[in-house]
């Protein structure tokens, strides 16, 4: 048992070869919960580490909460999943439903693959977090979200002006289709300039310009264009 701050008393529940995964409930479905999300994670972990060339040091730590309420009091705001790179500390709500509909077990097991990628990017340089859709559209993008989403060719809302784009409050106002114009930049520079500009533009955030060697107006029209 682990004692995290004023946090709840947290139990180990299961150790993998590259995580450790905690809970506040040794219940039977919180550990059937964590055995899904522990497989899907480890299934993931090569190619995520090998794509953003970065292997973590230590065991990524896993926080895992099956009571919303519960969950929400904890990060203190109402969201699925967080990263905390204070302490280098994966937290997730994960409901114990997921072993039994398909679409909840994939919606909450990529959901931790989202988080453990900002992990990687926000430890190789922790100015990521700081450019959101440089942040999350990474995240979504390598999360295999994206792809997600275009298969099942959601609607979303009309394509952000770069001031949008580039605002604080982009994800509060746009939502899930935040996510996925993030994500589609960050295709567009995958696709245009190779996953080797991505991993020099996370490593050094904010000479984006310099390494795409265009300007973040052109860039953005550019990306316009290749949506279109």
């Amino acid at each position: 048992m682990i004692k995290q701050g004023d946090e709840d008393e947290l139990y180990l529940i299961q150790e993998t070869i590259h995580g450790k995964f905690y809970s506040p409930s040794q219940d039977d479905d919180v550990q059937q919960v964590i055995q899904e999300l522990a497989l899907n994670y480890e299934s993931n972990y090569e190619r995520l580490t090998t794509m953003f060339q970065f292997s973590p040091s230590k065991k990524t730590r896993v926080h895992v909460y099956t009571d919303r309420e519960q969950f929400y009091k904890i990060i203190g705001r109402q969201t699925e999943g967080t990263y905390d790179a204070k302490d280098n500390i994966i937290k997730v709500f994960t409901p114990p439903q997921i072993r039994f509909v398909p679409s909840l077990h994939s919606e909450y097991t990529d959901q931790l693959v989202h988080e453990f990628i900002h992990a990687i990017i926000q430890q190789i340089h922790p100015a990521v977090g700081s450019v959101k859709w440089l942040d999350e559209g990474t995240a979504f993008y390598a999360a295999l979200q994206l792809e997600d989403a275009l298969n099942q060719k959601h609607h979303f809302r009309e394509i952000p002006t770069l001031e949008q784009l580039n605002s604080p409050t982009f994800f509060d106002d746009y939502g899930s289709s935040a996510y996925f114009y993030s994500g589609l930049m960050i295709q567009f520079i995958v696709d245009e300039y190779g996953l080797e500009s991505l991993n020099e533009i996370i490593r050094e955030p904010l000479a984006l310009e310099t390494i795409l060697d265009t300007t973040m107006d052109q860039l953005y029209l550019h990306w316009k264009a290749y949506l279109q």
